[in-house]
């Protein structure tokens, strides 16, 4: 079935630089499907400084995040990028960090004063029952109580406080635990879905799609006919740039019409058929226009992003499109 063509990636408002797919984590709900397998490949510095350069041509950019993967794994090319976004006049809202690496106050302390003085000015630790498998409670509180020493408390954003009051008061914080064990404790049942309740941000796609669907209501591939992905795919008020120099939309991770060396090319049907087929008709669109081979999970799916991972699995399993990019992201 037949896309038309829309006409090229809208000006880039805010979004994040992923300078790694690695990370000390494999977490169950991780959107970009980040990983302690991946190789550990970061950002080069030539691909930071034109990253910055690109961005810093963008009319309506407000400010970036610094992310990844743990961008904290290659420090000196995490301030290199720092220093490089301020050099082309970009604004860093924030540094995302899991503070695995703060193992004492003074290790915590001394490694975001660094991050201080080469410019950044707050920085968002993340906290859930996800992180708590590979990360015990105690190095997020204590990543937590030397940012607040360092940038002050309007610089350090806790991603979520409701959890990690949750967890302070329920688990062992010098352990890690399993996410059953942490569901155990907190009275919460894995099976009917119930970590959706207390991580209510969570996205049904990338791994939490494969990792945590039990217990949430799914309906058959067919249901989502008509469901066209357009207006989410032009989103780019949280874009992401990969460590490749790929530019992610709308929160859609492994779809790529454009890199850092043209943000906003012309979409065709003809050199970016996926992207053309997910704007005009969604999931089911892609799978009866590219894939018709085919077989949709009979357990049906949790969401339209749900359908579309398993259908983009199977393009990229079956045939060759440019657009589905980088190898990390579907390598697991």
């Amino acid at each position: 079935m037949p896309a038309t063509t829309p006409t090229t990636v809208p000006p880039l408002i805010s979004g994040g630089i992923m300078l790694t797919y690695h990370c000390t984590n494999t977490c169950r709900h991780c959107l970009y499907r980040c990983s302690s397998r991946h190789e550990k490949h970061f950002m080069s510095e030539a691909l930071i400084d034109a990253t910055m350069g690109a961005l810093a041509k963008e009319p309506t950019l407000h400010g970036i995040h610094m992310a990844g993967g743990e961008a904290t794994l290659n420090y000196k090319r995490l301030i290199y990028a720092i220093r490089s976004a301020r050099r082309a006049g970009i604004s860093i809202d924030y540094l995302e960090t899991n503070a695995s690496w703060c193992a004492d106050k003074q290790t915590a302390r001394d490694g975001f004063t660094r991050l201080r003085e080469a410019g950044l000015r707050a920085v968002l630790i993340s906290v859930s029952l996800f992180h708590n498998e590979f990360i015990p409670l105690a190095k997020t509180k204590t990543g937590i109580r030397a940012a607040v020493d360092v940038f002050g408390s309007q610089g350090v954003v806790v991603w979520t406080p409701e959890v990690l009051q949750q967890m302070d008061a329920h688990l062992d914080e010098h352990r890690t635990h399993s996410l059953e064990e942490s569901c155990e404790s907190l009275g919460l049942d894995l099976r009917q879905g119930d970590v959706w309740k207390m991580h209510n941000y969570l996205t049904p796609g990338g791994r939490a799609a494969e990792r945590l669907v039990d217990g949430l209501l799914t309906r058959p591939a067919e249901s989502f006919q008509g469901d066209a992905c357009g207006r989410v795919l032009e989103n780019t008020t949280h874009f992401h740039i990969d460590p490749f120099g790929n530019l992610y939309t709308g929160r859609c991770p492994g779809i790529s019409v454009a890199d850092v060396g043209d943000l906003h090319p012309t979409i065709s049907t003809t050199k970016h058929p996926v992207y053309c087929q997910l704007a005009e008709g969604g999931p089911v669109w892609l799978w009866r226009g590219l894939a018709p081979d085919f077989v949709p999970n009979p357990k049906g799916y949790v969401s339209k992003c749900h359908l579309c991972l398993d259908v983009r699995k199977h393009l990229r399993a079956n045939g060759q499109y440019e657009e589905l990019r980088p190898d990390e992201y579907y390598r697991e």
